[in-house]
């Protein structure tokens, strides 16, 4: 290698030199830049035609070096491209870190952790760093690998790096000679370029050999160079081997790649950003909160976030140190963990970026299948708070709702929330319709039902201002009374509403013997007066229509309001009730027995004065037994089955149709609930009721019984007319009547007279009177009266009808209010207002309806299942897009979707009711009290039990008593 000179040139010009590194610029670099190089260059000096030999391409590296350092020395940067000199790294924490060459970043030495590295972060984070590095401290205990081929792989991956930091300190040091040798070059140039005007000649030889000295040494250094690169390829193709066969979730690499991706991440929101940490910590295995912010005090708005793992921070020690503890401590969570994510709002794009992002825990990580009792991944969504909502609305249980949606999403780790965040939702969500206007909100609810329902009928008292008394019926109660209103049952139930206020329902009797709710009152006291407005706002509801029989629980205010209003109606007292209130005050079974013949025996009026004079005298020795049996013997018209056994009750005694009733309403309705949640409750209750009823409707309607009796022409007549229940019954009597035999017709004079008499008792005889006119029956009747207490026609009837053969029932022993067609004059509204909910949930469910149909028909082939999929992702990251800054509907179960207006009548205030009479105790009752009472606290300074020393009265006295011991010591 070497310059030849041609016949015109002798060799020793200076600035062969210079033309040489203008010709491998150009041989090398064949590039636009390179050219214009070169032509700066020949602006500087002329430079005569000489020949050069092209080196070789690994020889023309330093050359260039010095060409390039000497354009940099005659073209001096421009006072606009003056660059900062860079700060000098004092801190002893950069013995440990390894600067980028953007001088943004350093990588630490042990763990290749990057980290920020500019001068506006400090070196706080990155001491922090080095205190929990891992690998510096010598922890395996986190290394991933097992067994042989793990250390294997740890050795291999170990040498790599190691000889990477040899061969990157050996180019360090080449490229500092470099440097050095690039200056000195420099320097020789103008050094022979002043000494070539002073001794062009003698010294041009000299100046070659110094120049090919240079050269050769420059080449020297780029073949190490070049070695260095090469063992650097070595060591990357290693460590590509060595990541290939580790698992990528533990690899470093790959954490560096996460790290990496996030760094670059923006949000357009704040919850997108928390969305996006909450999914990240799901798959590793934490839970996240949100932490601190910082506002722009021109703007007060929100500049900056933190999110931080859930376990951030510690406990306060005074939360620790707490002597006079009455619960258990609350485990401790918190570690200091101090993975975080930051991110700031850009003013500019309204865009945030990640600011900082910290992913280094001090704890372990929840197991996959722990992940999803985590807090931050325990919520309810808005969808799932509808279908909650519906579902806490029918009455479905916490524990099933549970179970319904874990089947739906796959398993209890696909639902979304656990038991705790349904309990909290459901609780919240009562406590939420206990409105501070909550009675005002009921009468608003009540008078929209006016505007729709012209037949609704309200009626409310107030005390003080508080809501006092209440009475609604709806327009189909008041259609179902003018068919059914022969016979009202009405009682009192308590514990339905946080007030503690009675609710009294008015019941009936429909054609399928099903019970049927006329109207319903609230009261806050039990006496006559407000029993008597309850009974007139109900005749005012019905237009004055007075029922003609009544049955009660035997309360005394209410059977005087009775006699008072319902002036004409029988009132019966319930059995039941007659008979535990004799077990109160009789303890003999005997003498009990005597009063149950009192109370359903059949007998005259007066074979019972006869009877009651016996059975007082074994029961008057008490004197509570006493007042009882006067009380008694004074209401006997109401109870005893000599007064009221031939009155119209359709064969009932009790009041079991209202226990029925209460038993739904206290599965429906706690006692804690606001009023117009109980109202709803009620308003559901009514519905689910009038539902059975169309159902039994249609039923009758669509099928036929099957004949089973000897006398098919009267079966079929009462399958025709009387709904399937009542026929039943009507085939009984039937089938009874085939064992009774008509012995004597008495028709010497109008009505015909039938005895009728069963064939094995031919004592007990009954008369059947017998109406005829133009060969059709008008009137029948019966001794036993049947007919007129129970409105059905009785076996003896049927006997005279079969010894008539009669083909038909006569049309005087059918009643309507037992047949089909009772109701068929007008159509009936059983909706009511029990499933009216806010607009938002009656949308929601309109589309989920539809939806419903759409997806089981998709979801039967796999092709469609995975097309609707796309096609719903693609629609939800739409919606997404555009609704990012909408507001969240909330799901309320209101009555009204409209502004509340200001509350005009305050809420109940809460009452003691009478309740329900105490049981007798039993025997065993009696000893488990006691021995209750036994297990009591014994206090051991008073020794009597039910309390303990530190709530004893007497203690707190003789405390008082004695002087303080401060002022003993003064004294």
């Amino acid at each position: 290698m070497g310059i030849e000179s041609d016949e015109n040139n002798d060799g020793n010009n200076p600035d062969c030199y210079l033309l040489f590194a203008q010709t491998t610029l150009l041989a090398v670099f064949p590039s636009p830049r390179i050219t214009d190089q070169y032509r700066r260059l020949q602006s500087l000096l002329p430079i005569t035609n000489v020949g050069v030999q092209i080196p070789r391409a690994s020889s023309t590296i330093p050359a260039l070096f010095i060409v390039m350092s000497t354009i940099e020395d005659h073209n001096p940067p421009s006072s606009g491209s003056i660059s900062k000199k860079r700060r000098r790294q004092t801190s002893e924490v950069w013995n440990h870190f390894d600067s980028l060459p953007d001088g943004k970043r350093a990588t630490c030495k042990y763990c290749s952790k990057s980290l920020c590295a500019t001068s506006k972060m400090g070196t706080s984070h990155l001491k922090r760093h080095i205190e929990t590095c891992k690998k510096l401290q010598g922890d395996t205990s986190q290394t991933p690998f097992i067994g042989s081929e793990k250390e294997k792989y740890e050795r291999e991956l170990e040498d790599a790096r190691v000889l990477l930091k040899m061969k990157t300190e050996q180019i360090a040091i080449l490229e500092k000679e470099l440097n050095k040798a690039k200056v000195n070059a420099v320097t020789r140039i103008r050094t022979v370029q002043e000494a070539e005007q002073q001794k062009p000649q003698m010294e041009q030889h000299q100046k070659e050999e110094e120049a090919n000295e240079q050269v050769e040494e420059v080449q020297e250094e780029l073949a190490a160079e070049s070695a260095a690169v090469d063992s650097m390829e070595t060591t990357d193709q290693i460590e590509a081997t060595v990541e290939g066969n580790l698992n990528d979730e533990y690899f470093d690499v790959a954490s560096l790649r996460e790290y990496d991706r996030i760094v670059n991440m923006t949000f357009a929101s704040e919850n997108e950003a928390f969305h996006f940490f909450n999914e990240y910590a799901k798959r590793e295995g934490f839970s996240v909160r949100r932490s601190s912010t910082k506002k722009d005090r021109l703007q007060n708005t929100i500049k900056f976030r933190q999110f931080c793992c859930s376990r951030q921070g510690l406990r306060e020690k005074k939360y620790l140190e707490m002597p006079d503890r009455k619960r258990p401590a609350t485990p401790i969570s918190r570690c200091d963990c101090p993975v975080k994510l930051c991110i700031k709002l850009d003013p500019k794009t309204s865009r945030w970026w990640v600011q900082n992002f910290i992913n280094d825990h001090n704890h372990d990580l929840t197991a996959p299948d722990c992940t999803p009792f985590l807090r931050s991944h325990c919520s309810i969504n808005e969808s799932q708070k509808c279908e909650i909502s519906s579902m806490k609305a029918s009455g479905i249980r916490n524990c099933q709702i549970l179970e319904y949606a874990a089947l739906c999403s796959g398993g209890y780790e696909n639902r979304g929330y656990q038991e705790k965040n349904l309990y909290n939702y459901t609780l919240g969500h009562e406590q939420s319709t206990m409105l501070a206007d909550d009675a005002d909100s009921v009468l608003r609810y009540f008078k929209e039902r006016e505007e729709s329902d012209p037949d609704f009928f309200l009626k409310y008292d107030t005390k003080d201002g508080c809501l006092n008394r209440l009475f609604w019926a709806d327009g189909q109660s008041v259609v179902d009374y003018a068919y059914f209103g022969d016979l009202v049952i009405f009682y009192s139930t308590y514990k339905l509403n946080r007030y503690n206020m009675v609710v009294v329902p008015f019941l009936g009797c429909n054609h399928h013997r099903s019970t049927i709710i006329f109207a319903c009152g609230i009261v806050s006291c039990e006496n006559n007066e407000t029993y008597r407005w309850l009974l007139e706002a109900f005749l005012q509801a019905m237009y004055q229509k007075h029922p003609e029989s009544v049955l009660t629980d035997g309360d005394h205010a209410m059977g005087k309001a009775i006699k008072s209003v319902f002036k004409g109606t029988t009132h019966r007292i319930c059995s039941w009730h007659m008979d535990r209130n004799a077990q109160k005050y009789i303890h003999d079974p005997a003498v009990l027995q005597k009063f149950k013949e009192l109370l359903s025996g059949m007998c005259s009026r007066e074979e019972f004065e006869k009877k009651w004079i016996s059975f007082a005298q074994k029961v008057s020795q008490r004197v509570l037994s006493r007042k009882w049996l006067k009380r008694t013997y004074k209401c006997r018209e109401s109870w005893a089955a000599a007064f009221v056994n031939k009155k119209m009750f359709l064969g009932m005694s009790s009041t079991q149709r209202s226990e029925g009733l209460n038993a739904d309403l206290h599965s429906h309705i706690k006692s804690k609930m606001s009023l117009g949640m109980a109202v709803q409750k009620f308003e559901r209750c009514l519905t689910h009721k009038r539902t059975k009823e169309a159902e039994l409707d249609c039923k009758s309607f669509q099928k036929e019984p099957v004949l089973q009796t000897h006398f098919p022409d009267l079966e079929k007549s009462a399958a025709i007319n009387y709904t399937p229940r009542v026929f039943r019954i009507v085939r009984d009597e039937i089938k009874m009547a085939s064992g009774l035999v008509v012995n004597e017709t008495l028709s010497s004079s109008m009505p015909l007279r039938y005895i009728v008499v069963q064939i094995e008792k031919a004592e007990s005889q009954y008369i059947v009177h017998c109406s005829i006119v133009e060969d059709n029956v008008e009137k029948l009747a019966c001794s036993c009266a049947k007919l007129e207490t129970a409105k059905l026609p009785c076996r003896h009837i049927f006997a005279v009808l079969i010894h008539m053969k009669a083909t038909c029932i006569p049309r005087c022993c059918i009643r309507d209010r037992w047949t089909k067609y009772v109701k068929s004059g007008f159509p009936s509204d059983r909706k009511g207002g029990a499933f009216k909910v806010s607009s938002y949930l009656m949308r929601y469910h309109e589309l989920n309806k539809i939806a419903r149909l759409i997806h089981s028909e998709v979801a039967k082939s796999p092709e469609g299942y995975l097309r609707k999929m796309k096609s719903l992702k693609e629609e939800m990251q739409q919606y997404e897009d555009n609704h990012k800054h909408a507001e969240k509907c909330k799901v309320k179960q209101e009555y009204e979707d409209g502004v509340q207006a200001s509350p005009r009548i305050a809420n109940p205030k809460p009452v003691v009711t009478k309740g329900a009479p105490k049981k007798n105790k039993t025997t065993y009752e009696r000893i488990k009290s006691a021995i209750e009472s036994s297990r009591k606290n014994k206090c051991r300074h008073c020794g009597h039990r039910g309390h303990n020393r530190q709530t004893c009265k007497l203690l707190r006295q003789d405390n008082a008593a004695e002087p303080s011991p401060v002022f003993d010591s003064v004294n």
